[in-house]
């Protein structure tokens, strides 16, 4: 896939050893490093926790983007729902950005999401309160700000959440 091509299709997949190589090279502007970890300092995070399960966003074939689903008792700083999933440091590779990849990962997700665990009710997020374009897209992708705030790394974010329940997971 060369730089300038536009993304039709995405796939979200299971983190394997393979993805290592791609996702060492990922870069991120300093203005974006703020709010998100690169996946290899996420990768140690899963490595330690079970319950963080690391998930790569792949474009024709390349590891583009990544990002983890956790679940379990160490979510609670964010939710003390026991049927949520917390969605943890979304990013799409800089070389990627722009072409709309975030938006079409966020689209497939809640349905990927249920159908690996189809016991949990809603996806949540913490996004930070200065990260506006992240926010505008969970926004415009069905993910509502639950009022709740939590101090984070770097300042106030802001809780939002994602209802699972009713999902048809027979999608193609």
């Amino acid at each position: 896939m060369k730089q300038d091509d536009q993304i039709i299709d995405i796939t979200l997949t299971p983190y394997v050893q393979e993805h290592q190589h791609f996702l060492s090279q990922f870069f991120l502007p300093d203005t974006q490093t703020l709010f998100s970890a690169l996946p290899e300092e996420s990768l140690k995070y899963c490595q330690e926790d079970r319950d963080r399960h690391p998930f790569v966003i792949v474009a024709g074939g390349i590891p583009v983007g990544f990002f983890v689903l956790h679940v379990g008792d160490n979510i609670s700083p964010y939710t003390t729902d026991k049927k949520a999933i917390l969605l943890r440091g979304l990013l799409i590779d800089r070389r990627y950005q722009g072409r709309g990849i975030a938006k079409k990962a966020l689209q497939i997700l809640p349905q990927f999401a249920n159908r690996i665990f189809p016991d949990k009710e809603s996806l949540i997020l913490a996004v930070d309160e200065k990260n506006d374009i992240a926010k505008t897209l969970y926004l415009k992708s069905g993910y509502w700000d639950t009022g709740v705030q939590k101090e984070g790394r770097s300042g106030w974010m802001q809780i939002m959440e994602y209802r699972l329940s009713g999902l048809d997971t027979d999608l193609e």
